[in-house]
């Protein structure tokens, strides 16, 4: 396997090479548009996302992953920091190859992760570059007093200082619910991990991974791992589990406890993120655990 970084702001992770649509070009061909995208799809584009399997996962500029194969253009790939059941090594999919760059990481002793719900990456020459998401990180090369000079995939810029932290990982309920609300009335995207927009399990795990805490991707696999935790004994940041059939079938959403008998989390295409009750909704009615999450999860994984 061969070790790349993505090198476009965001790249959809597609179940099969052939999975985009004509529609999707906006993001796979040159130009990438992702703006324009996202203002061009209807909710029927963005429901087939989901209703027809299309897309899996989305991966941030400076993602690391494993390329297995490569065909007509398209990357056979593994995300290594989004565990699955799908994988044993990560989450598979295929992107285009165009969105890969050889990986230049060398191991900075600072790095910096975008806190914005969005940002600009600048050229050396301060002129507006990339429009990139929260949770992206660089390392940095040096430090100024408006301006951190990092390193990424297609070469060193800028980013304002304003928009970034270095990453001192604050790991409990506060620093998760201050960076869910920065997303409040965002709308939902099947497969979504970015400030562009998030699916539900995708939305919990980048507050989380911003924290320095690795989750499994998917919400079904999020609940057989963490610590179980009483109903009555939630604490801000705990994640709540669904399920179907009143709580009885499989897990199909997950959101995060914020207080107060509320819930804060991206519910479904057509819908934005929201803070809303539990009590009275038809989420209430299907709850069917909650779990806790203060290190990344290691668990064992029957790969299919």
């Amino acid at each position: 396997m061969i070790e790349k970084r993505v090198s476009v702001p965001v790249s959809t992770v597609w179940t099969t090479n052939t999975s985009p649509r004509p529609i999707d070009q906006l993001i796979t061909e040159e130009p990438y548009r992702i703006d324009v995208y996202l203002a061009t799809m209807s909710y029927e584009d963005r429901l087939q996302l989901c209703t027809d399997n299309l897309a899996q996962t989305q991966l941030l500029f400076n993602d690391r992953v494993e390329v297995l194969n490569e065909e007509n253009g398209w990357s056979e790939i593994i995300i290594p920091d989004q565990p699955t059941v799908k994988h044993v090594n990560g989450y598979p999919g295929w992107v285009p190859s165009r969105h890969l760059a050889a990986s230049n990481h060398v191991n900075s002793e600072q790095s910096v992760l975008i806190t914005s719900q969005t940002a600009w990456l600048y050229t050396l020459q301060k002129q507006r570059w990339l429009h990139l998401s929260f949770g992206t990180t660089f390392e940095v090369t040096t430090a100024e007093d408006d301006w951190i000079r990092v390193r990424t995939p297609l070469g060193e810029g800028y980013m304002e200082r304003m928009e970034v932290s270095f990453q001192q990982f604050e790991k409990n309920g506060t620093a998760f619910l201050t960076n869910a609300r920065r997303f409040l009335g965002l709308p939902y995207l099947w497969a979504g991990m970015s400030g562009f927009g998030f699916d539900c399990s995708g939305f919990v795990y980048r507050m989380y991974k911003s924290s320095g805490i690795i989750l499994p991707r998917d919400a079904s696999n999020q609940f057989q791992t963490g610590i179980v935790i009483n109903e009555k004994e939630m604490e801000q940041g705990d994640l709540l589990y669904f399920a179907y059939d009143e709580g009885a079938g499989g897990v199909h959403h997950v959101a995060m406890y914020a207080g107060n008998g509320k819930i804060i989390h991206a519910p479904k295409t057509g819908k934005n993120v929201e803070e809303i009750a539990l009590s009275g909704t038809i989420y209430d009615k299907e709850l069917c655990g909650v779990r806790r999450f203060s290190s990344s999860s290691l668990w064992e994984v029957n790969a299919s």
